[in-house]
């Protein structure tokens, strides 16, 4: 475990009351053996109680917000910090004091580089900026949530939702968010304000459900889109209806950039849920047909975060999610996984799911999977999600930390009438094993043998498998990768020549004189039936090595003579109406 030098400062408090108790910044005592740094990318050594969210500076540092109460013995929202890609985290010296249960916590970035941690407790909401020490409390409460983002001027927008009358309301602050100004009535009928500010353009994308039905996830998702038109001032560009699904939909948020949106939203009853989305080419004024990100008709995908990364290209619009398989008891590893998958700019079909939990994630209602951009360590992105490796965790892991199966090569050797396939990999992740398939002349592939694979290793590794017996004709190989998931993947195909002998024979042993071991070599040209025998000089039969049906071909067979006394010794092949006899001396 490394040990953690913490430097305490003076550090001025802002003071709010919240239920008789008062939030505020202040230093963190951290505990005694709550965190464990750098140890499998864990960034927390116990279950948050609440929500986590991460940002990254444009030095390279990424910020954690976590709502905890075991990594200090007076915090209640703790943020860690890691400036080498996450390898190792350490705990930022000041926190909020409040320890009980955060609502929401987001961190984001604004253009002029300003780190911010906004949060809510109760109906009360606040922004912080950790680095700067500046600290306000929203209004007066009565908020039921929220939701915020930051321009590339510097000013910071939110969205507020009204418990009393279901009225949605912005605001914009030139200050941080110390003070707020520019405010508008954005509906009177809608509930659960999601927003993203475009990476290019500085266009607000705003999602909430409206009208608000009695089961509001039921209700139609509406989208609002604004034009940052001067400081903390928004203009709108026009209102659509963007989910009209009949069905729960109760995740849903929208990436935009580089004059592309996606909106990405949960549909189904709890325990059926899938993936969707819809893609704009026209900067989200109107949507295509809904196209399925995850759909597993035995799991339930859910909890998930997306996010634009510099990726391929222009870019690329992730996702990070939930795989539940539902099972009675714990999930496993090969049951219960968080996926990751991706669309790049320009196109619409989705990368494979790309496995990234080491651990079986856990679910809560407090708390869900988390997704962070990593535009400043090269073309990256993270997940945050809580897993369970004997005791629940919060671990962090990079898409390029993710190390898939690398076939490096995959070759075919002919040796008389067995063909030896060899092949080996650069890395591999979560590898099951190799299914072995082979397909003869013009028939169907079928799996002829299966190679147990290494799990997860950044080892080179060699593996091998021999079809014997073959007959004469011409066969494909190919090599099937399983994942613990489920997930194949399948080499280039092979194609080899066997060619069988056109008579019998049989080879004179090597080596001769031997002691005690030695090897028959023997020819087959037509099916049936083959025997070889060994006797002895005055005719007794001391063993039988081979008599079975063979197919046609060459064939090797070792003769073990440890329990026989020196001499001269006979071996017979019969098979059909040729009959051969060799001699042979084992000298002790």
């Amino acid at each position: 475990m490394k040990k953690l030098l913490l430097v305490f400062f003076f550090l001025s408090t802002f003071i709010y009351t919240q239920n008789d108790t008062e939030i505020k910044v202040v230093d963190a005592k951290p505990t005694s053996g709550q965190i464990e740094w750098a140890v499998d990318k864990t960034i927390l050594n116990n279950e948050p109680v609440g929500s986590f969210s991460g940002v990254q500076k444009s030095d390279g540092t990424i910020f954690v917000a976590v709502n905890d109460t075991l990594a200090t013995a007076n915090l209640g929202l703790v943020i860690f910090t890691s400036s080498d890609g996450g390898d190792s985290w350490s705990l930022l010296p000041q926190g909020i004091n409040f320890r009980g249960y955060f609502s929401k916590i987001k961190m984001f970035r604004s253009g002029l580089d300003s780190i911010y941690c906004s949060f809510q407790i109760g109906t009360d909401i606040y922004t912080w900026n950790p680095l700067s020490g500046n600290f306000a409390k929203i209004f007066n409460g009565n908020y039921r949530t929220y939701d915020m983002v930051a321009s590339s001027t510097g000013n910071l927008y939110v969205c507020v939702d009204s418990l009393p009358n279901n009225s949605i309301v912005r605001y914009g602050s030139t200050t941080g968010g110390k003070t707020w100004m520019s405010r508008g009535l954005i509906t009177t009928s809608g509930a659960m304000p999601k927003v993203f500010m475009s990476v290019t353009g500085d266009t607000l994308y705003l999602n909430y459900y409206g009208p608000v039905n009695i089961d509001t996830a039921m209700s139609v998702v509406r989208q609002a889109r604004y034009r940052e038109t001067g400081p903390g001032i928004l203009t709108s560009s026009g209102f659509i209806d963007v989910i009209t699904e009949v069905g729960y939909k109760k995740e849903i948020k929208t990436v935009a950039g580089y004059g592309e949106s996606w909106i990405f939203y949960t549909l189904g009853p709890d325990s059926s849920r899938d993936i969707w989305a819809k893609k704009s080419i026209n900067n989200g004024a109107a949507y295509g047909t809904p196209i399925l990100v995850a759909g597993n008709p035995n799991t339930d995908e859910y909890s998930f975060d997306a996010g634009f990364y510099p990726g391929s290209g222009t870019g690329d619009f992730g996702i990070v999610y939930y795989s539940d398989s539902l099972q009675v008891g714990q999930g496993s590893n090969a049951t219960d996984i968080i996926y990751f998958t991706s669309v790049s700019h320009g196109s619409s079909t989705f990368s494979a799911p790309v496995h990234v939990s080491d651990n079986p994630p856990e679910y809560s209602p407090f708390y869900s999977t988390s997704l962070i951009s990593l535009p400043y360590s090269g073309s990256d992105v993270a997940a945050l999600w809580v897993g369970n490796d004997g005791s629940k965790r919060l671990f962090f892991d990079k898409l390029s930390a993710i190390i898939p199966v690398e076939l490096t090569s995959f070759t075919a050797n002919v040796v008389d009438n067995s063909v030896i396939l060899n092949w080996s990999t650069a890395t591999e992740t979560n590898n099951s094993g190799f299914a072995v398939e082979r397909m003869y002349s013009e028939s169907n592939w079928q799996e002829i043998g299966f190679v147990p694979g290494f799990g997860t290793t950044t080892e080179i590794r060699s593996y091998s498998y021999t079809d014997a017996g073959l007959a004469s004709g011409s066969y494909s190989y190919r090599i099937k990768q399983i994942d613990y998931n489920g997930s194949i993947e399948y080499s280039n195909v092979i194609e080899v020549d066997v060619n069988t002998p056109d008579k019998f024979s049989l080879d004179q042993n090597y080596p001769n004189p031997f002691n005690p071991s030695t090897t028959i070599n023997y020819s087959i040209s037509n099916a049936g039936n083959v025997e070889l025998e060994i006797f002895s000089s005055i005719g007794e039969k001391v063993a039988v090595l081979v008599n079975e049906i063979q197919q046609p071909g060459r064939y090797s067979v070792s003769f073990d003579a440890g329990n026989l006394s020196s001499g001269v010794y006979f071996y017979k092949l019969v098979s059909g109406g040729f009959v051969s006899v060799k001699k042979m001396l084992l000298l002790r």
